[in-house]
């Protein structure tokens, strides 16, 4: 059944029975409860039948984690966060999710019975033979989860709220990654598919995309400097996608490489030659972002101190890399703190071109007022690689990129 609103087309779903067990009790659960489900997405993905029975809520919630930090740090071990896991796996196959499997470390292996379709978020290239990438997964923190629907489309699970926390996240996912706003070129973040909701839980389901920009140059990914100015021009697009959630009161604050994914890596040092397609970027985890109302006035559109929400509540727990003014604890614009850190995680990457390095340099002033902005870097880098023919960026570049931290 299905209800009509202004931002979202809602689905009212329900269950069919449970079939098996929960192998950490070895019990069945007894009871579970209709509920609704916020979606996007092609009802087929969804296949789900009425229950004869219902779960018990309240003993599988009693066993996840109180809030979203002790989810993001259950334990000193990857036991520790399967094992949160592993008590919603009943309640995943109901909503018609195949989990994936720990293979190692962070690393989820994708189910080799289901079967798998493109869902036009994650590709390979021919040059890599085999998309052997594609059926893994490395989480940052096991607030994420890699599942694959019923209809063979493999998705991210993320946990966005609980009880009064990521309230902020999830107001801004709505309205940047649903609905009228998700479908501009310009907007480049990671469209969320559904909601999905378990007792004071909420869950966002979003495609899985091809992999991590932050492992394009350093790791296995051959890619040219044309492949990465490519990236980094659309991260600028990004920082459109920047400058466009800049355009619509939102900054990110943890802008950092590993919060940008690709289709693809497009690798034209292992093919040796230009790729007519390049693949999409997307924005991801608006954990710590703010949104600021139409009517406040730019010089009241500041932060003070690191960039804290959600499962980052204290100075204490936050590791990641600040330009002097987040340190200062002055009032500073969080737009341009956007634009230090895409940067800045870019700090050994060498193009070997003057003109792309020093644009760089100029996105990390120490001083704000100096500091370029997300339209005019993307403008002063759109310039400098319109004037290149394509090939000339067709070699490899120096450096690599690193983090001093990864939250």
């Amino acid at each position: 059944m299905y209800m009509t609103s202004s931002n979202h087309l809602t689905r009212y779903c329900t269950y069919r029975k449970p079939t098996r067990e929960l192998t950490s009790t070895g019990k069945k659960l007894e009871k579970y409860k209709t509920h609704y489900i916020h979606s996007s997405w092609n009802s087929n993905v969804f296949s789900i039948s009425r229950p004869h029975f219902s779960y018990d809520r309240r003993r599988i919630r009693q066993k996840l984690p109180a809030n979203l930090d002790e989810w993001r740090i259950p334990g000193n071990c990857v036991q520790d966060e399967e094992r949160i896991w592993l008590q919603l796996d009943e309640v995943l196959d109901q909503w018609g999710f195949t989990q994936w499997q720990h293979f190692a470390d962070s690393i989820l292996q994708a189910p080799s019975t289901a079967p798998q379709l493109s869902s036009g978020f994650g590709y390979t290239p021919l040059a890599r033979t085999t998309p052997i990438w594609l059926g893994r997964f490395e989480y940052t923190n096991p607030l994420c989860r890699a599942v694959r629907t019923r209809g063979g489309h493999d998705v991210i699970i993320r946990v966005i709220v609980i009880g009064k926390e990521g309230h902020e996240h999830l107001k801004i996912l709505r309205k940047l990654a649903t609905g009228p706003l998700s479908l501009y070129s310009e907007n480049h973040t990671l469209p969320m598919f559904s909601e999905l909701q378990f007792e004071d839980i909420i869950f966002g389901v979003f495609p899985k995309a091809g992999g991590s920009v932050s492992e394009a140059h350093g790791y296995w990914p051959r890619n040219s400097v044309g492949d990465i100015v490519d990236m980094l021009l659309q991260m600028l697009e990004i920082t459109k996608a920047l400058a466009f959630i800049h355009s619509h009161n939102v900054a990110h604050r943890d802008a950092f490489m590993d919060n940008f994914v690709v289709q693809w890596q497009p690798e034209s040092l292992a093919a040796k030659k230009i790729s007519i397609s390049r693949p999409r970027i997307y924005l991801i985890d608006f954990e710590v972002s703010v949104q600021f109302s139409e009517d406040c006035p730019i010089k009241n559109r500041v932060c003070v101190g690191p960039p804290l929400g959600g499962s980052f509540p204290s100075p204490e727990m936050y590791k990641r890399q600040c330009p002097p003014e987040v340190e200062s604890g002055k009032p500073y614009d969080p737009f341009k703190l956007d634009v230090w850190q895409l940067a800045s995680s870019l700090h050994q990457f060498k193009s070997k071109i003057p003109a792309i390095d020093e644009t760089l340099a100029a996105m990390t002033d120490d001083d704000p007022v100096f500091r370029l902005s997300a339209q005019q870097a993307l403008d002063r880098l759109g310039q400098i690689v319109a004037s290149m023919p394509p090939e000339s960026l067709l070699f490899e570049p120096e450096g690599a990129f690193k983090f001093k931290s990864t939250n």
